[in-house]
């Protein structure tokens, strides 16, 4: 595996793709001073590769400033497309939120955050506008707890070293001693339930979605309304056809799931080299 100190690591590759992820936070325009101060790089650096990224067509620039422009989707869809578990996922997702008439999205941990990797929204009004990409805190959101939970000790311990447990609300659990708590209540009862703790207006359920040797490497989850129901009227509605729903995940591509863990792993692991 290629670390920063290997032979095999691209520095300047690594760079551009921080910069990209930079250029994907806030307001969505960014000037050199910005960027630089984001990804932590020389002003100097940070503006190569915004030049270079705007000579490729992937940022715009008014002479100051710089945005992203539709084509750095190709980027994220050349890996979406790539999957044969892409079409077979989407119907799965599709048909649950047909059944349980709520928004449902399949996640995954990248060591910092839970990423929507498919999101089906229902009909009902969300406070929350997310789609495929969207990054998340982990320690307040369902999916993120159930992503969390079954993370071996030096990987959690590594994520409460490094993660800043900000309130996002006034619910929002953020010490290390009650996150671990509620982690060990997920693992114990196989879901987590997380009400109003990223957004006060959203609640959700989520299982794991395990791969083919039994690892947790993905979280299925149903967003409802905060105040709708409460956890055992949620479980008791919802809990059933989600796990069959994670069951057919795991039946249709234990490969790629598996590929989603390990491709975890090697980043926690490439952080912490």
């Amino acid at each position: 595996m290629a670390s920063p100190d290997s032979d095999g690591f691209v520095r300047s590759f690594a760079r551009g793709l921080s910069v990209i992820e930079a250029m994907g936070s806030g307001t969505g325009t960014h000037t050199v001073a910005s960027v630089a101060a984001t990804t932590q790089l020389p002003r100097t650096v940070a503006r190569r590769i915004l030049m270079t990224l705007t000579e490729l067509g992937f940022t715009v620039s008014d002479g100051k400033s710089f945005r992203l422009t539709p084509k750095i989707l190709n980027l994220g869809m050349t890996y979406l497309t790539s999957l044969p578990f892409w079409g077979l996922a989407q119907e799965v997702l599709e048909h649950l939120c047909a059944e349980v008439k709520e928004s449902v999205a399949l996640s995954a941990f990248d060591g910092q955050h839970s990423i929507y990797l498919l999101r089906i929204p229902s009909r009902k009004v969300m406070s929350l506008r997310l789609g495929v990409g969207s990054r998340l805190p982990a320690y307040a959101t369902s999916p993120g707890r159930v992503l969390l939970a079954w993370q071996d000790e030096p990987a959690l311990a590594h994520y409460l070293a490094t993660v800043e447990l900000k309130p996002c609300t006034r619910k929002t659990v953020a010490t290390p001693d009650a996150l671990r708590a509620q982690l060990a209540e997920v693992r114990d009862k196989g879901y987590a339930w997380v009400d109003g703790e990223f957004d006060e207006a959203v609640c959700g359920l989520s299982v794991p979605v395990r791969g083919d040797t039994g690892q947790v490497v993905a979280a299925l989850n149903v967003n409802l309304l905060s105040g709708e129901a409460s956890e055992a009227k949620a479980t008791k509605r919802l809990l059933m056809p989600l796990r069959e729903s994670a069951e057919r995940l795991r039946a249709m591509a234990p490969n790629f799931l598996g590929s989603i863990g390990q491709t975890s792993s090697r980043q926690v692991a490439l952080v912490q080299s």
